[in-house]
């Protein structure tokens, strides 16, 4: 068993810890795992990591500011090329970082809901 915070105490010692002590050194414990988890793997339990590269829309042909054929033909060849799922993540994504900005989140979301009304039940 770890020590971690009071030193005082050696591993052999730990039984003369109190209840709330000995809760309290097992929650620290496990925080630090987790630490160490985030560290090994980045990604960890964060439920964007499949955005791997931020212009990857772009190289397909998506922007914004083009019409709608444009958005759509770009949109398709990005399911082709990624997915369904990680392209509508993507998307929403762009919506997100929009939101503010009146005339493209509305496009985006238009988007977004072509998606969903050709692939979702592919």
């Amino acid at each position: 068993m770890k020590v971690i915070g009071n030193t005082s105490n050696s591993a052999g010692e730990w039984w003369r810890l109190s209840k709330a002590e000995r809760k309290k050194e097992t929650q620290a414990e496990k925080k630090q795992d987790e630490r160490v988890k985030r560290k090994e793997d980045p990604h960890h339990e964060y439920p964007s990591a499949g955005i791997k590269h931020a212009g990857s829309l772009i190289e397909e042909g998506y922007r914004v500011e083009e019409g709608q054929d444009r958005r759509r033909t770009a949109l398709n060849k990005a399911v082709h090329h990624y997915g369904y799922a990680e392209t509508v993540e993507k998307v929403n994504a762009l919506a997100v970082m929009n939101k503010n900005h009146k005339e493209n989140h509305r496009r985006i979301e238009d988007d977004l809901e072509y998606l969903k009304a050709q692939f979702k039940g592919k």
